[in-house]
Parts: structure tokens; sequence; C-alpha cells
């Protein structure tokens, strides 16, 4: 489906949990603001939102005006929320002049704040965005059911809680077979815990062989795929979408993988 300048192989018949997509399960938006106050932004997304912030909404937006001091953002009514800055110790307002017309700002509510995370430069005060790579530990994949290759098991953490993948791939021990579904529970990876997802993030992707896989991440940050693997080389990208996860990071003590 196409949302807002968005492309997205979701399949909303296959999610269960929050009805309210897309926003509130971060495939984002896009628009341009208004607002008489030149430091109180109004938003209006197509489609709109219908409930409140949830953490990890990821919008991009243009500004019509420059700010002159604090600002904040308000979302189809949803309520007027801050918006702060990382200067690499912590999240701070901005101040008077970060924010500048006919330019794209990516910014992700974490639950208090919509953080902005790009278009600020550096001169004017803000640090460069803190990001960690980190690698999936042995305890947090099911090795009985899936393996990965080359370090293809890289995630990364900006500014201490927003998760996002970048080399995630695994194959199925065994080579060709179905994993989920009737085969299996399809339980394979645990991930840093979510902040707030009442349901599920779910989307849909293919592998490297052309075969379509369901993938939903929970609450507890427990990541099931569904699909046929076709051959001992097919493997499966993990790109889920962006989300903000609990400070300090923490996973999930059930499932147990890799018992005798």
């Amino acid at each position: 489906m196409e949302i807002a300048g968005y492309q997205s192989d979701l399949t909303l018949d296959n999610v269960s949990g929050d009805s309210n997509l897309p926003q509130e399960n971060n495939l984002g938006g896009f628009g341009n603001t208004t607002g008489a106050n030149e430091n109180v932004y109004e938003l209006s997304l197509n489609p709109k939102l219908t409930k409140s912030y949830k953490a990890g909404l990821s919008v991009e937006v243009v500004f019509h005006n420059s700010n002159t001091d604090n600002a904040t953002l308000n979302i189809d009514n949803q309520g007027a929320i801050p918006l702060k800055k990382f200067n690499g110790v912590s999240l701070i307002p901005i101040i008077a002049g970060d924010l500048k017309t006919a330019l794209i700002y990516k910014l992700v509510f974490d639950g208090n704040c919509f953080q902005v995370l790009t278009g600020i430069p550096l001169e004017t005060g803000i640090s460069q965005n803190s990001q960690v790579v980190f690698s999936i530990l042995d305890e947090n994949i099911n090795s009985d059911d899936v393996f990965y290759i080359s370090n293809r098991n890289k995630y990364a953490v900006i500014n201490g809680n927003l998760v996002i993948p970048q080399n995630i791939r695994l194959r199925r021990v065994g080579g060709a077979g179905q994993l989920g579904g009737t085969a299996s529970g399809g339980t394979v990876l645990k991930m840093p815990t979510p902040a707030d997802v009442g349901g599920v993030i779910a989307w849909t992707v293919q592998s490297s062989e052309g075969n379509s896989f369901f993938c939903q991440l929970s609450g507890f940050g427990i990541l099931v795929i569904t699909g046929e693997f076709t051959s001992d080389l097919d493997e499966v990208s993990i790109h889920f979408p962006s989300y903000v996860a609990k400070i300090p990071l923490e996973f999930a003590t059930i499932p147990v993988f890799n018992t005798p």
C-alpha cells in the first residue's frame, strides 16, 4: 500500500492488536505545518491520527516558519507536544532558529516529546545523535530453528532507545522447509522490549528467493516469522519499523532459547 509518500508491503488483514493504522504502528507520515503562533505548530496527516500518540510514531515535517523559542507540535488535534533535540548528553528543548523553512525534519515521538533527529545544524548547539550498533546475543536467537552468517545480526540504537534494524538476515536450520504456522511456532529472536506497543508491529517481506514471509514483533520484543524457505541459501532480511524501547534496554525472559 502507499501512504502519504510512503510505500509498504504491510498486509493490514494480518495485523492483530491496535487497529489505528498506519501512524500508531510506526509507518509514519509526511506533511507541512500550519499555525498562527510561530512556535505552536499544527500538522494534519492523511489519513489522520484518530487516537493518542504512541511511542515510536515517526513523521517527516516541513515547518512553515522558523521558530523563535521553544516549540510544540500538534498532530491532528491530538495535543501539543514539545520538540526537543539531543545535545550529546540528554534531550533539551529546541532554541530560536533551530527550525528552518523548506527543510524536511525527521521527528519521532518517544512517549514524552518529539525528538528532532535530523535537520538541526551543528552550529546551533546540537551534537550528532548518538548511535550504538549491537549484535544479537546467542541467548536471544532461537538457534534450534534459524541462524545467520557473516555477522548479519546487527541492529542500532539511536539516542539510547530508538531501535532500528541494520543487517539482520536469517536462514533456516536444515535448509528448505516451513517455519512457523503448522511447522513450528516461528519464534526466532528477542529484541529490546518496546516502550509502548499494546499489540504487535507486523509486516511482510520476501526472502532472497522470492518467498513471502509474515513477521510480527510483540510488545515484549518477541519476533515471530512465518513462511517457507526453499533452499539452504534462502534467507529473510528482518527490516522491522523503528521503535522506541524501554530505558535501560531490556529483553523478555520468556521464551528461553537453546536449552538442552
